[in-house]
């Protein structure tokens, strides 16, 4: 028996029913091991490093208890201990473990990276931060740590500092799908569509049925201009995951920026038989349905975005748009003002006048309805 074995939970999941039997039948070997002689500090160990393996990991934290009560100076026994602690969600009790694994052996890189983690997973990121540069001094050439380094920075929002560390993740192993996409994704937060574009093209080579990366690589192209491509990108995502409300959506707004209309719609239909309840979505269709100059159903639809989320004045500017174009003066003027309560610069800041809207407000300013009017300026969303 070896005393020194460390504990790869990732491997629980990958057991053989071959494996599985062998390792029961030297659980067994150990118990017998144990009933003659109960003070055998390595058939103990063993024992509780063969119960972590097959996944009993409560068994294992117990048999793990008794193995430190006879002998309490195996910085390797602690960090396994630790390790199916986290298992069991015992996360306190985890550091406790990696922090005296530490103490008997400060150089112990798999306690120092474990005691990391477990930082991260208990959302203290800066403390994490600094555990994982303790790390990285102990092997520099593990491209993990500095994945999950950057990961942690993200959380501080220090997204230069993990734009850094990611790509060096990247430089040391290039065949890990999630760095590149994680990688991409931030330098899209940061507004490097061409540099997230290449990391997600590396993304998407090593990872081609994942659908989130082919969304983010569909953004960047987008972001690059790149519509047509993006739609490629996106066919590819929805083919994946084709219950995705979220994707439906993304394809339908690229699907409008290219005016392809219908196709929009469609898309829109879908993402919303989907996840009905989502204003955004309904927001979309109707503005879909406004530019095909379908304003009755637009306007149904901006109702049922209103009624999901009610603050929204560019949904009652917009059906104030549609309600003018039906003729309907008085509630196309109420829609008007409630988008105006909610934001009195939604017009100002937009580039274009809506000359059937301002017609509408200048026939009531000069019917004098004894509404004052006298400060609106009206800016239009661009329908184009």
């Amino acid at each position: 028996m070896i005393s020194g074995q460390v504990i790869d939970i990732a491997s629980v999941n990958h057991l053989s029913h071959e494996q599985g039997d062998r390792y029961r039948l030297e659980i067994n070997i150990c118990d017998r091991v144990i009933k003659r002689y109960p003070y055998h500090y390595q058939a103990w160990n063993y024992r509780s490093y063969l119960l972590a393996i097959i996944g009993q990991y409560e068994a294992a934290a117990e048999s793990y208890r008794h193995t430190l009560s006879l002998k309490a100076t195996e910085h390797r026994v602690w960090c396994n201990y630790g390790a199916v602690l986290e298992k069991l969600e015992a996360l306190d009790e985890a550091s406790r473990c990696f922090n005296q694994a530490l103490k008997q052996a400060p150089s112990y890189f798999k306690a120092q990276y474990r005691k990391s983690k477990n930082l991260h997973r208990r959302a203290l990121y800066g403390e994490a931060v600094v555990s994982y540069d303790q790390a990285i001094q102990l092997r520099p050439d593990f491209y993990k740590v500095w994945y999950y380094r950057g990961k942690a920075l993200l959380q501080l929002n220090r997204n230069d500092q993990a734009i850094t560390s990611l790509s060096k993740a990247a430089e040391l192993y290039d065949g890990d799908g999630k760095v590149w996409m994680l990688l991409g994704r931030t330098l899209l937060q940061e507004q490097q569509p061409q540099e997230a574009l290449t990391a997600l093209n590396n993304a998407v080579r090593i990872e081609p049925n994942n659908a989130t990366a082919w969304s983010y690589h569909a953004a960047a192209l987008k972001d690059l201009g790149q519509l047509e491509d993006a739609i490629a990108s996106l066919e590819k995502s929805v083919t994946l995951e084709p219950d995705d409300s979220r994707l439906w959506h993304l394809r339908g707004l690229t699907l409008l920026e290219l005016n392809w209309l219908e196709a929009a719609r469609e898309s829109f239909t879908t993402s919303l038989k989907i996840q009905a309840y989502n204003y955004q979505g309904w927001l979309a269709m109707g503005w879909a349905l406004q530019k095909m100059e379908d304003y009755g159903l637009a306007i149904e639809a901006y109702d049922k975005s209103l009624a999901i989320e009610p603050d929204q004045p560019f949904a009652f500017y917009n059906q104030a748009r549609c309600h003018a174009r039906l003729g309907q003066d008085m509630w196309a003027l109420e829609h008007l003002r409630r988008a105006m309560s909610l934001d009195p610069n939604i017009y100002t800041e937009r580039a274009y006048a809506d000359p059937l809207l301002q017609s509408i407000v200048q026939d009531m300013e000069d019917d004098d309805s004894g509404e004052d009017l006298d400060d609106i300026e009206l800016i239009a969303f661009d329908s184009h």
